[in-house]
């Protein structure tokens, strides 16, 4: 059963990789605790990220899964269309669960303290193809 987050517990970051930061009281159904290689976060194997404006979703085996609201305030298209752009240039976003709304710390101090899961998540494909959640991929 995908997990709902609302869009106050959804965090996009900047950086080299877009990150983007949920909190859930607990771990979504076959998210994995995040691996590093020389510090950087590693593919999550069978997940798949379609990244829209409107809505997020986080696609995983089954019925795993993570849906995030979207924008729905004008001050916030902006901000949402440079992580989405972001998100394109990456071919994908970190995507990190965890537990409480806390200031994200580095990715290998997030992954030693076990209450984060997640990874490096690949988008499907660019927004051209369409919204997450309107059916077009």
């Amino acid at each position: 059963m995908p997990l709902y987050i609302p869009r106050e517990n959804a965090g996009y970051l900047d950086g080299a990789v877009p990150t983007l930061l949920l909190v859930s009281p607990g771990p979504v159904e076959r998210f994995p605790l995040p691996r590093l290689d020389a510090g950087t976060p590693l593919p999550c194997a069978g997940w798949r990220l379609l990244a829209g404006l409107t809505a997020l979703v986080v696609d995983g085996p089954g019925d795993a899964g993570i849906f995030v609201e979207g924008a729905v305030h004008p001050e916030d298209v902006g901000r949402r269309c440079a992580w989405l752009d972001a998100v394109d240039r990456a071919g994908g976003a970190v995507v990190l669960v965890v537990d409480s709304h806390v200031p994200p710390e580095d990715w290998a101090a997030m992954a030693d303290g076990g209450r984060t899961w997640g990874g490096f998540v690949p988008a499907v494909s660019g927004r051209g193809a369409g919204e997450a959640g309107d059916g077009g991929e």
